[in-house]
C-alpha cells in the first residue's frame, strides 16, 4: 500500500478480508479536540487466541491526539501487537510492524 491516508489503509483492510474494526476503548479519550487521531492495532495471538489473522483482527482508538499519543506508548511498551499504525488529520504518522498485513483468512505464524 502506497497511499499513507486511513481511508486507503481501511480499504486495505477490508480487501484482505477483514470485518468491521472493533474499538479499542479500554481508556478512552474524553477531550473535546476533533484532531481526526487514530490508533490501528492488531493484537498478537499471545493476546487473543486465534487461528486466522482475522480472528485476531484490528482495534480501532480514536480520540485527541495526546490521548492517540498516550495510546501509543502503552501499546509499544507492552509490545502486545502484530501490527501497529498511527493517523492524525487521516495521513499516516506512525507505524511499527512489519510490511506485509496478512490477508484475513491466512492461518496466524507460529512466532506469532
Amino acid at each position: 500500500m502506497n497511499d499513507s491516508s486511513r481511508s486507503a489503509f481501511e480499504a486495505e483492510l477490508r480487501r484482505l478480508g477483514y470485518g468491521q474494526l472493533d474499538s479499542f476503548d479500554s481508556d478512552p479519550c474524553v477531550h473535546q479536540d476533533a484532531d481526526e487521531c487514530a490508533v490501528f492495532v492488531m493484537p498478537t495471538r499471545e493476546c487473543k487466541d486465534a487461528a486466522t489473522y482475522g480472528q485476531l483482527g484490528w482495534l480501532v482508538y480514536e480520540g485527541c491526539r495526546d490521548c492517540c499519543e498516550a495510546c501509543t506508548r502503552t501499546l509499544n511498551c507492552g509490545g502486545m501487537f502484530t501490527h501497529l499504525r498511527v493517523f492524525a488529520g487521516g495521513v499516516l504518522t506512525e507505524r511499527f510492524d512489519d510490511d506485509e498485513i496478512r490477508p484475513a483468512a491466512a492461518p496466524v505464524d507460529d512466532d506469532e
